[in-house]
């Protein structure tokens, strides 16, 4: 298990070398995975390529942590929704399910005939 250090040594990572900074982050991050449950493991992946991409977008420093902020606070909700909710989170990831399937099983364009009739 890799310990974090203390705030100020993250701090002088940061400014002195964020590359050994990074190299912690994903160390971190992938120590998690490997001990996650199958389809946790997808839904951290999700979650890590959108706070890895996301905040790029962003234009400045503050922009980009309360992009970060956001999506962490999405997810917090969502957990949250399911601990107190658990059997009204599994319908409603069912009907999505379903939706999915639904919407992947349309007839094809191209077997439907778009033939004008009088």
């Amino acid at each position: 298990m890799i310990k974090l250090p203390d705030f100020d040594t993250m701090m002088r990572l940061h400014k002195d070398a964020p590359v050994a900074l990074e190299r912690l982050h994903q160390g971190l991050f992938s120590e998690q995975v490997i001990n996650a449950l199958k389809d946790t493991k997808r839904r951290l992946q999700g979650l890590h390529l959108r706070i890895v991409i996301e905040p790029r977008r962003a234009g400045n420093p503050t922009a980009r942590i309360l992009k970060i902020t956001g999506i962490t606070q999405e997810s917090f909700t969502e957990l949250n929704y399911c601990l107190n909710s658990p059997l009204k989170a599994i319908a409603k990831k069912h009907r999505s399910q379903n939706f999915l399937e639904n919407l992947l099983n349309l007839p094809n364009r191209a077997s439907i005939d778009l033939t004008y009739q009088r």
